[in-house]
């Protein structure tokens, strides 16, 4: 198979995903921030003619571009290698229904509401929005709650191997695990902190996770 490139920067958790996936699959790629030899700034109408709504990840397979990383993942799922989804149909729909809230759900709670304030503060000179975070925490730990339920004694998310389910999650709790002090809600999560470690450290995971 061509080296795919992926148009995103290497900070965004949805770029990480495909990272883990494509690593996982054995598919070989390249990160880049340019098309047809021209620069792209993320959310700059640079992008228009990749995403209608200028978001990254953004696949390309030679002629072929393909824009969102849950349309990427089921797309790469068809490229050989090891599947991130289950042969069986329903656990399948499972990892996909997963995928889905995790997208939208979790990323707005870990990341949107929470880790862009910490990493972009918008207090007065360039501080931290205290009142902002402690608005956006409850979320947070319903998210956490809600994801250490579902990991119960389980090795990975959904079924007895890393899926696409794990792909999403694993990049917003590095984030997380970064965090300092009374910031670092993951803490109170002993179970996933221990499913991160444990992930993080596996081959395919290497060079794309933060690991503590």
């Amino acid at each position: 198979m061509n080296t795919i490139t992926l148009i995103g920067p290497d900070f965004s958790t949805f770029v990480k995903s495909i990272e883990l996936v494509c690593n996982y699959k054995g598919i070989p790629y390249q990160l880049s921030l340019e098309h047809e030899g021209h620069p792209l700034t993320i959310g700059d109408d640079s992008l228009l003619k990749l995403h209608p709504y200028k978001k990254v990840p953004i696949l390309i397979d030679g002629d072929f571009i393909l824009p969102e990383s849950n349309a990427i993942a089921r797309y790469l799922e068809h490229c050989g290698g090891a599947t991130v989804f289950d042969i069986d149909p329903q656990k399948h729909a499972h990892i996909d229904a997963w995928a889905s809230m995790l997208s939208i759900y979790a990323f707005r709670a870990l990341i949107t509401d929470y880790i862009i304030e910490i990493k972009n503060p918008s207090g007065p000179n360039g501080e931290l929005n205290f009142e902002k975070l402690k608005t956006a925490q409850p979320a947070v730990l319903n998210t956490l709650q809600t994801i250490n339920t579902q990991l119960a004694e389980r090795d990975f998310l959904i079924t007895e191997q890393f899926s696409l389910a794990d792909a999403l999650i694993l990049p917003m709790l590095g984030y997380h695990m970064q965090l300092p002090g009374d910031l670092n809600l993951l803490a109170e999560f002993p179970n996933l902190v221990k499913y991160y470690q444990r992930l993080s450290a596996l081959p395919f995971c290497k060079g794309v996770l933060h690991t503590n």
